[in-house]
């Protein structure tokens, strides 16, 4: 990715890039949301499984009549499943999230669905600060760009500015120190 700041490209006069504190902390806050996300995940996406399995719920009558049929196996699925079943699989969710000890900031959601709300607002935040850059206002419209497109305006943002993000240490020592939401 090239910043063009208005001045010729030389080694030696080519002014060197340096982020915001405000790009570099929505940076930060991206990186942490990926990584609960990609540790949430496995876990969630196992126990969910696990219980589809166990249950073999088969598709609702309702969705029946537009010709689909058989057990509901994916989780991505499950809106499929009757209301009953829906009921059980939830309550099944709910004690084996409980049994895994993740968190979350209501009793009936889904850590996996927190998560991935998490990672949309951190990327949000950090496309919003990465458009403040000149050249790169573009960006901040973000309902402009098609999901690849925003993937790789992440991906091209966040190796722009990881040279200047805290090493992890830091980043769990700044998250350890602050005060809990509810406290």
């Amino acid at each position: 990715m090239t910043i063009h700041t208005g001045m010729a490209a030389s080694s030696a006069s080519a002014p060197r890039f340096h982020p915001s504190d405000e790009l570099i902390r929505a940076a930060e806050t991206l990186f942490m949301a990926m990584a609960l996300e990609s540790t949430v995940r496995p876990v969630v996406e196992q126990y969910s499984r696990a219980i589809l399995a166990k249950h073999q719920f088969q598709i609702d009558a309702q969705w029946r009549e537009h010709g689909m049929e058989g057990a509901v196996l994916d989780p991505k699925r499950s809106y499929l499943l009757s209301n009953e079943d829906a009921d059980t699989y939830h309550r099944e969710c709910r004690a084996a999230r409980d049994a895994a000890r993740l968190k979350v900031s209501r009793p009936d959601n889904c850590p996996l669905l927190e998560a991935e709300s998490d990672l949309l607002q951190a990327q949000n935040a950090f496309i919003t600060q990465l458009s403040a850059l000149p050249g790169l206002e573009l960006f901040g419209k973000t309902e402009m760009l098609s999901l690849a497109q925003r993937a790789k305006v992440v991906d091209l943002g966040l190796r722009l500015v990881a040279p200047f993000v805290s090493n992890a240490d830091t980043l769990l020592k700044r998250v350890m120190a602050a005060p809990l939401p509810n406290a």
